[in-house]
């Protein structure tokens, strides 16, 4: 089994490593807690640029345990919420907005089976970094033929500072997991463009003190 399997595509497929999960990133006092909620702050904001109507559908893939509900309770989008593990998505289910959620739908984000063009927002976080290259590809293959608008995504960014950066924290804290594939911010601007979208906007989330950068993406005209 390849560490993309152990780590990631069956990592989370028990109720108990779920919860585990969702408490870690919701409650626990953790670096992950405080870098969810400001990640939740950011998608908020971006999302705010734009005038949705209560006929968009946004997907929220992979939805985990449904950590980023809540910040999309102050949008209208009809929602769709997908992840490839079952006991991630029964804790999703509780965070959506309940008149607004439409489904949640078991899917690998490589080959989903929903309908090409049919999702006016996709929101991709936590991922792409969990990944090797070409199952990286892979993901926003499958996301562009979905999206016809606006696409967030997120990842752990490769670069000088933060190699350093994890050097020093493998010293004071020696059981410190960084993200198993990071990227470069260049080479994922390249990758998506290449897989049809512009780059409207890319930042760091908190520069210096995370490695995650998010992404706003806008599908190009035909």
């Amino acid at each position: 089994m390849s560490n993309y399997e152990k780590e990631t595509l069956n990592a989370y497929r028990t109720s108990q490593r779920a919860q585990e999960y969702k408490r870690y990133h919701t409650k626990d006092w953790s670096w992950a807690r405080i870098s969810t909620w400001l990640e939740q702050k950011s998608l908020g904001r971006e999302l705010s640029r734009y005038n949705w109507s209560n006929t968009d559908r946004l997907l929220d893939i992979p939805c985990g345990t449904g950590i980023l509900g809540k910040i999309l309770h102050k949008f209208p989008f009809r929602i769709f919420a997908s992840d490839i593990s079952p006991e991630m998505m029964t804790l999703a289910q509780e965070e959506y907005p309940v008149d607004r959620l439409d489904g949640c739908i078991q899917a690998d984000i490589t080959a989903t089976g929903f309908d090409r063009e049919s999702f006016d927002c996709i929101v991709v976080l936590g991922f792409l970094h969990r990944v090797p290259k070409d199952i990286r590809l892979a993901a926003m293959k499958e996301i562009a033929a979905l999206s016809k608008g606006v696409v967030i995504i997120n990842c752990s960014i490769n670069s000088p500072i933060q190699r350093l950066k994890m050097k020093m924290l493998s010293l004071i804290w020696p059981n410190h997991i960084p993200a198993p594939c990071p990227v470069t911010l260049s080479e994922m601007i390249s990758e998506c463009e290449n897989t049809g979208f512009k780059v409207v906007r890319s930042f760091m989330v908190v520069p210096l003190l995370s490695a995650k950068a998010m992404l706003v993406l806008e599908k190009k005209e035909a």
